[in-house]
């Protein structure tokens, strides 16, 4: 997991920092089945690293801008916990996911979705 932590620390942006991640498998509407790798909400935006299934396949990154995140809400299923996203009009599913801090990330994601969909005016009203 640290290893993989340290590959996604190459595809940030300068003064980009990881806020919460989890591991887990993407499942969108171009994949023919899940890819493993690791989620990641960032103070810019949300990352997905897919892990490389070989070495002569290259890693998946996609990158959503939190100002583009239609709906993201956490589900529970019979395989267990899962998010379902909407970013622009896709829909993406990350599944199998790992680690005990799902309520964290979708709090960290959810605060940094208000801070960029809405105005200044909205955060910080003149009363």
């Amino acid at each position: 997991m640290d290893n993989i932590k340290n590959q996604v620390k190459n595809v940030l942006h300068e003064g980009e920092n990881i806020i919460e991640c989890l591991s887990c498998s993407l499942v969108a509407h171009y994949c023919l089945a899940p890819q493993a790798g690791l989620f990641a909400a960032t103070n810019k935006r949300l990352l997905f690293y897919g892990i490389p299934v070989s070495e002569t396949n290259k890693e998946l990154v996609e990158e959503f801008a939190y100002s583009h995140i239609t709906s993201i809400e956490e589900k529970r299923g019979i395989t267990g916990k899962h998010i379902h996203m909407y970013y622009k009009q896709d829909l993406y599913k990350f599944q199998q996911i790992q680690g005990m801090n799902l309520f964290d990330f979708m709090v960290a994601v959810k605060e940094k979705m208000s801070l960029f969909t809405t105005s200044p005016k909205e955060r910080y009203p003149v009363r």
